[in-house]
């Protein structure tokens, strides 16, 4: 009975260690913006995303009163920490992606172009408060206002992509905290000849943005 007992008291303890360890922190505090890796392939973020991703939930919604494209951009931080500190992050234009982005697509011969700064609007910081891992938040891309240039935006019968680099700086938060040392940049790449613009609801037509950008021959 006190051999029983005992591998009893053991087997308990042994338990509790396991219960204790798998809520013990692990990993490292990195920070990074997970769309920088939604192709698999580099840093491109293709908008639209295509028709996996639902693309008004996912990764753009239009406003048509507004006329604005809202694209989801974010941070997380990796690892496993039992308490999550809050952290906040600068988020800006990041030039040297954006020409890297569009030397790339010249030596493909591909018509591509800068989606200008001044057509969009960028939040200056991301905040991610205590007790989560990340958080999104919107570029904005004034459609109507793009709209009104898109005679300069047609090259062989067809849009140009649009490219803007973006990069997360100046990482406000715990000391083990850190900037990831990859995907801390994303390109984003707009798409007007994209057919994955149809996601728009089929009671809400007027959602769809291929209305402002009826291609000029």
């Amino acid at each position: 009975m006190k051999k029983i007992l005992l591998l009893s008291i053991v087997l308990m303890a042994a338990w509790a260690c396991q219960k204790s360890d798998a809520n013990r922190d692990y990993g490292f505090a990195k920070v990074y913006i997970p769309q920088a890796g939604v192709t698999g392939l580099d840093n491109s973020y293709p908008i639209p995303l295509g028709p996996f991703y639902q693309n008004r939930d996912y990764a753009c919604r239009y406003d048509p009163s507004s006329g604005m494209l809202q694209i989801v951009v974010g941070v997380i931080r990796s690892g496993y920490f039992s308490t999550q500190e809050a952290y906040s992050v600068s988020l800006g234009p990041c030039k040297s992606e954006t020409d890297r982005k569009l030397a790339e697509y010249a030596l493909k011969e591909v018509p591509a172009t800068e989606l200008k700064q001044d057509l969009c609007s960028i939040p200056a910081r991301i905040e991610v408060g205590r007790g989560q891992s990340g958080e999104t938040c919107y570029v904005g891309v004034d459609m109507k206002a793009l709209a009104l240039q898109k005679a300069s935006l047609v090259s062989d019968s067809q849009y140009k992509l649009l490219v803007l680099g973006l990069e997360i700086t100046n990482l406000n938060g715990p000391a083990n905290y850190e900037l990831s040392d990859k995907n801390t940049n994303v390109v984003i790449v707009l798409d007007l000849n994209s057919p994955h613009w149809d996601t728009v609801p089929a009671d809400k037509p007027e959602s769809d943005i291929r209305k402002l950008f009826p291609l000029i021959q």
